[in-house]
């Protein structure tokens, strides 16, 4: 598949990271200060690729949103070391609602037509999300409202080995249309599975599984 396929899309990232992980004694510490560079790196074709700035979400509660954004700024939400101060429940990774805004987003323009041809969707997360059934449920939906299965591509990237989490991700991305999805729009990987080197060919897999 082409490189070209990458443009003209919006790219959002989502950061969905646990609170035990920002113990630097935790072994999942370690794994998010390791896989920053390729974070950083995969940010960095995005934005590269989106003309207007990608959008990088928060999944915390309150979720944080910050559209238009860059590197920087992804940056900066992987070097803190705590989550936001006025977060009503920093320990709950709440995946559904940065989803959900990121897909209302892309089809309000799509219906107006001032959208771009597609989007994709990086979630870099390392538990199980709350609320898992929704998750599922709100991406079959947008996968319904498609036009072609290479429009949207929703890439999930794990941080650490927990096993609720691979069973939960890997049923998303072998299962999505046993689920009613008419495509299949989820690709699932470990983070040490993203070479630096072939950030452009892990985008492409997000499309195209």
């Amino acid at each position: 598949m082409p490189a070209n396929l990458l443009e003209d899309r919006d790219y959002t990232i989502i950061i969905a990271r646990s609170e035990v992980s920002r113990d630097s004694q935790h072994p999942w510490y370690e794994e998010w200060v390791e896989a920053q560079a390729s974070l950083i790196d995969l940010a960095k074709k995005c934005q590269e690729l989106d003309s207007d700035g990608i959008t990088v979400y928060e999944a915390s509660t309150p979720m944080w949103k910050y559209k238009n954004s860059n590197v920087a700024r992804l940056a900066e939400i992987l070097q803190r070391q705590n989550t936001n101060p006025d977060s009503a429940n920093p320990t709950a990774i709440n995946l559904a609602e940065p989803l959900t805004e990121a897909f209302s987003d892309y089809f309000k323009l799509k219906t107006n037509a001032k959208g771009k041809q597609g989007a994709v969707i990086v979630a870099v997360l390392d538990e199980k999300p709350e609320n898992a059934a929704a998750v599922a449920a709100i991406i079959v939906s947008a996968a319904n409202k498609i036009d072609k299965n290479e429009e949207i591509g929703v890439s999930f990237i794990q941080i650490g080995d927990d096993l609720p989490t691979r069973e939960f991700l890997t049923d998303l991305d072998t299962n999505l249309q046993a689920q009613g999805a008419k495509f299949d729009i989820v690709d699932t990987k470990f983070w040490h599975e993203i070479k630096r080197s072939s950030v452009v060919q892990f985008l492409i897999g997000a499309i195209n599984d």
